[in-house]
């Protein structure tokens, strides 16, 4: 019976240890696996932020460049409203002048010539009369 207790006490033994060994085996294989999930979390991590500082300076350098734009097609839109306001000004001016001229031409015209003028007064005034009547016909 010794015999046999000793072949027991063997085999527990024995399975006792292949147990402790596989223990072990798992332990570091978890280990060794939580190591590995570790490290490939930290390179995926890594590579986030270094694509998000990328994508975070082309942002900021296509705002600067927009920036930039906006301010040379505002300046540019100052200057021609600038010229544009300018010539306007001009020209202005310049037709204020000529109707002047022409007022004092027309004011001489009449007073050198007061029945020539009446009578084109009166032609003018017999054409658009029938200018308005031909479109007073047409509109009923």
């Amino acid at each position: 019976m010794a015999d046999i207790k000793s072949e027991i006490q063997d085999g527990a033994e024995t399975a006792h240890d292949a147990v402790v060994e596989g223990a072990d085996a798992a332990r570091k294989r978890f280990q060794k696996l939580g190591e590995q999930a570790q490290g490939t979390y930290q390179k995926v991590s890594d590579q986030v932020q270094d694509r998000y500082k990328k994508v975070s300076e082309d942002v900021r350098r296509g705002a600067e460049r927009a920036q930039k734009e906006i301010r040379r097609s505002a300046e540019k839109a100052r200057e021609t409203y600038g010229d544009v306001s300018e010539k306007a000004q001009k020209h202005y001016e310049r037709v204020r002048s000529e109707a002047g001229n022409v007022s004092r031409e027309v004011s001489l015209y009449v007073r050198d010539n007061p029945a020539k003028a009446v009578l084109i007064a009166a032609g003018v005034g017999f054409l658009l009369g029938l200018v308005v009547r031909g479109r007073r016909s047409e509109e009923e």
